[in-house]
């Protein structure tokens, strides 16, 4: 059995509990305004027949959570646009009373632009499942063209209400997702300062990229202070000293709100920005989501089932993952959670809720998913199965125990179509990608090492290094990989960060307390 085999089945990987950051409740609570508001205000109206459209528009506030207030300003809109245009598409095809293979095909196509979308511009969790969601829950709903627009309509209002709300924020506190990356990072670095290792090294530089990057480039008092903390973590990275405690007390205070004054006056390099990769780095992963949305599609038509979409969705949730390990993971994670949530939702529905209870329910689960979804992907199902079973409930009459059991059938069978999908079509681009990720960060050291003074040389290293540790994270999971070779990233990584150590000047002055 070979090291991937091994990596696939260790399933308690896959159930480990992530202790969460921070940032957490204001997101969550956020998210539960965002569907309460547009459902309560049809519940007043007397239309409770459009409240899931509405809790389809609501999906935009799962984005871009902690994301600062730029990227959200840009990126939000084109979350909002796609459900609503992802519900628009499955409306068409109820309202036509188009076959199964028709929405089969819809729905394929929605999750291989979705996954797209999200691999391109890094949209993070949940990624592109949500325009999935949209799209079958539309498709597989009754629909009528006297009724087309209003659906539209409301998933629109609904997403541009929880954008109207992810970014009012921005005014009361601008600089709040800056300070949370940079408390990350500080104690990231501390982490390391602890325990060093090569785990540990390349988190906190990471994180550091990740803050440094963030950082809007304004003049405020709070940015700059963050630049130097940023500045002293990074010095800390390259020449280990004993302030892990001070890195911590900084980011308790930072994310209280408060951001102290920098231990050291050190100047903070330009930020770097990792290299981009192109469409075909990306070909793979989305011709697996094309092929397993079309076959699970599909084969789950031929069940005659009210929500056969449900297998669809559950691909496209085990899919949302950059290599088959990973797949894997999700697929035990959406599994296992999905049972505990169906056992959740049977006791909710034997008290025989009315729609108004329901309505509760649901925005309580959200919240609650919320809440833990970032310490495992399972712990977030127990909640969100609950959720998405209200709102098949909300206007039909099927009967309740059916639909539990169709939920965790048509979830089971997706996810394992999923990993299978994945095995079948591996990504053989992987290793070349990380034997030219090897070569070039090979090459970049050379070239730092010739001229140590050169700030490009040390940016074009810095770049080589994101890509060898990107490349190496994808194969690293495929079932072709060569595990032998992970020593050789491991050596060329290692020896990237002693360069980098190497040629920064260990100078600063102390700042007065």
């Amino acid at each position: 059995m070979n090291g991937f085999s091994l990596q696939a089945l260790r399933t308690r990987d896959a159930l480990r509990i992530t202790p969460n950051f921070g940032g957490v409740l204001a997101p969550a609570l956020r998210v539960g305004v965002s569907y309460a508001l547009p459902i309560t205000a049809l519940l007043v109206a007397g239309r409770l027949d459009l409240a899931p459209f509405a809790a389809l528009g609501a999906f935009t506030s799962l984005y871009c959570r902690v994301d600062p207030y730029p990227r959200r300003a840009w990126l939000l809109p084109v979350v909002a646009a796609g459900l609503t245009a992802g519900v628009a598409a499955g409306a068409v095809t109820s309202a036509f009373d188009a076959g199964g293979v028709v929405k089969v095909l819809v729905l394929t196509l929605v999750a291989t632009l979705a996954k797209l979308l999200a691999d391109v511009v890094r949209l993070g969790p949940p990624a592109g499942l949500m325009f999935v969601f949209a799209a079958g829950a539309a498709a597989y709903s009754p629909q009528t063209w006297s009724g087309f627009a209003e659906v539209v309509a409301i998933t629109g209002a609904s997403a541009a209400l929880s954008y109207a709300l992810s970014m009012v924020g921005g005014a009361l506190h601008p600089t709040g997702p800056h300070r949370l990356a940079t408390a990350q990072a500080l104690l990231a670095v501390a982490d390391h300062l602890e325990a060093p290792n090569a785990v540990a090294r390349r988190r906190a530089h990471t994180c550091l990229h990740h803050a440094l990057t963030a950082l809007p480039a304004g003049e405020r008092p709070t940015t700059r202070l963050l630049r130097g903390h940023l500045a002293h973590a990074l010095h800390l990275l390259h020449h280990p000293a004993d302030a892990s405690a001070q890195l911590r007390t900084a980011a308790k205070r930072m994310r209280r709100g408060r951001v102290p004054a920098p231990a050291q006056d050190r100047p903070l390099p330009r930020p770097v920005v990792a290299e981009r990769a192109g469409l075909a780095e990306f070909r793979t992963n989305a011709l697996r989501m094309a092929v397993a949305s079309l076959v699970t599609g599909l084969l789950a038509s031929t069940f005659q089932l009210d929500h056969a979409y449900w297998a669809v969705v559950s691909v496209s949730s085990v899919l949302q993952s950059h290599n088959t390990a990973t797949t894997w993971q999700r697929a035990v994670q959406r599994t296992a959670g999905t049972v505990a949530g169906s056992l959740l939702a049977l006791g909710i529905f034997a008290v025989d809720p009315s729609p108004a209870t329901i309505l509760v329910v649901i925005v309580v689960c959200q919240i609650a998913a919320e809440l833990v979804v970032m310490a495992n992907y399972g712990l977030g199902l127990v909640f969100a199965t609950p959720l998405a079973l209200c709102l098949a409930a909300l206007n039909q009459s099927a009967d309740r125990l059916q639909l539990v059991a169709e939920r965790v059938g048509m979830t089971l069978f997706g996810a394992l179509l999923g990993v299978g999908v994945c095995l079948v079509l591996t990504n053989r681009q992987a290793r070349t990608r990380l034997r030219a990720a090897l070569e070039h960060c090979s090459r970049a050291a050379r070239d730092l090492q010739r001229s140590p003074t050169d700030p490009h040389a040390r940016e074009h290293l810095l770049r080589a290094v994101f890509a060898l540790r990107e490349a190496h994270q994808i194969a690293a999971g495929e079932p072709l990989h060569p595990h032998h070779g992970d020593q050789e990233v491991l050596d060329t990584e290692h020896e990237a960060y002693q360069l980098l150590a190497a040629t920064t000047a260990p100078t600063g002055r102390s700042l007065p307390s």
